[in-house]
């Protein structure tokens, strides 16, 4: 990112707390599982194994599949793309460490759209019908690798998500991102939140938890793996998120005038991912303030759901409440932070496109911080915050 010049003006700083990596965290994760045994143990008990895998929209950790004693089993890799594209070629190659994983086996990439690699599971108490993807019925053991996150409206990433949303039906998507608009959906909240409680009811009904080895890790900036917890889905899951919260919560001292929202890969591919930033830091944005968004949004917009609700120019609340579509919960987010202040971006997305949705558009970042500053004074308070995409500052309380 380029320096800022502020004529004297200060910039407060924060980002989430990463440390160095002195200690190899995973194989001490591997052999030492939580509530299960070890993971050598765990696949010479089974032959045919699944190996679920984040797509190229979340962090991955490079060589971790090589970790993995899968030699001697019949394996197939599954991306668990949700309701994203599919990874192109090199994004494929730099998630599974090759033109194929160490282990050998086939490699599927999860289409939510495809009904044919589809099978009903069920409806959730919460009425998601909940179709999944074959392989996760044809395999006597699922390995799942999962990064954990805070997320906006389902509390963290990770965990519970590798079924639903990760393989799940587009239809089903939709119906669990339709609790987003429910004011319990929050960031950092797990209990009571009903995106992540349909989740876990997709989980239940699935079962077979003995048969699913959950390696959930904390990466740091440069994908690298800080924390890792093994072994039982839940207990994986919890240990990582206790560890996410100290790690990407910051305390701010008092709400600034102006946020720079930097957004780091892989979240900045579009704006319907680097949007995440823009709901993670606006707690500590004042009433009538600026928050600049800082993406490379290399793939433009992405899910087009949210953008073409916005660039109705309709009431966004009644449309959504009305009949939900993919995207309205980010569209009715966006409106609702619109009433309160100003979003300027500094993308690659084509300056017409950002303006049709009231979001103002900067070839560079010292000319947005320029604008916003003749907009609320030359003593206004800025706030830098660092990996935007995962960081969240909260006001002291």
């Amino acid at each position: 990112m380029m320096p800022l010049n502020l004529d004297g003006g200060q910039v407060r700083e924060v980002s989430p707390k990463y440390v160095s990596i002195i200690d190899d965290v995973l194989s001490k994760s591997l052999v030492n599982s939580s509530g299960s045994s070890g993971l050598e143990s765990f696949v010479s008990e089974r032959k045919k194994v699944l190996v679920v895998i984040n797509d190229h929209t979340r962090p991955f950790a490079s060589g971790l599949l090589g970790r993995l004693p899968l030699k001697s089993n019949d394996v197939t890799t599954i991306v668990a793309t949700g309701s994203h594209r599919e990874p192109t070629p090199e994004e494929l190659r730099l998630l599974i460490g090759g033109d194929a994983p160490p282990y050998g086996g086939r490699v599927v990439i999860h289409d939510s759209r495809n009904p044919s690699c589809l099978k009903t599971l069920g409806s959730t108490t919460r009425r998601t019908d909940v179709r999944l993807n074959l392989n996760v019925f044809n395999s006597d053991g699922i390995i799942v690798i999962g990064s954990v996150e805070p997320h906006y409206y389902a509390g963290f990433t990770g965990g519970r998500k590798f079924l639903l949303p990760g393989l799940a039906a587009f239809e089903s998507i939709e119906m669990n991102h339709s609790l987003a608009l429910d004011d319990r959906a929050q960031i950092l909240r797990l209990e009571g939140n009903p995106v992540h409680e349909d989740f876990m009811d997709a989980l239940r009904m699935f079962g077979r938890q003995d048969d699913i080895y959950s390696i959930q890790l904390v990466m740091n900036n440069h994908h690298e793996i800080e924390f890792a917890s093994s072994g039982n889905i839940l207990s994986s899951f919890n240990d990582a998120v206790q560890n996410a919260t100290e790690k990407f919560v910051c305390e701010i001292d008092h709400k600034a005038d102006i946020l720079i929202a930097v957004v780091n890969p892989p979240l900045d591919i579009d704006l319907y991912q680097a949007h995440k930033a823009v709901e993670n830091v606006k707690l500590v944005l004042k009433d009538d303030g600026v928050l600049i968004l800082v993406a490379k949004c290399s793939d433009g917009i992405g899910n087009r759901g949210f953008y073409d609700l916005l660039s109705s120019k309709s009431d966004i609340a009644e449309a959504v409440n009305r009949k939900y579509t993919f995207g309205g919960h980010k569209a009715l987010r966006i409106t609702q932070l619109l009433q309160r202040a100003k979003i300027f971006a500094v993308t690659g997305i084509a300056p017409a496109l950002m303006e049709t949705i009231s979001i103002r558009p900067f070839s560079n970042l010292q000319s947005a911080v320029e604008e916003a500053v003749k907009l609320k004074g030359s003593d206004s308070s800025i706030l830098l915050i660092h990996d935007a995409g995962v960081a969240v500052p909260v006001p002291k309380t």
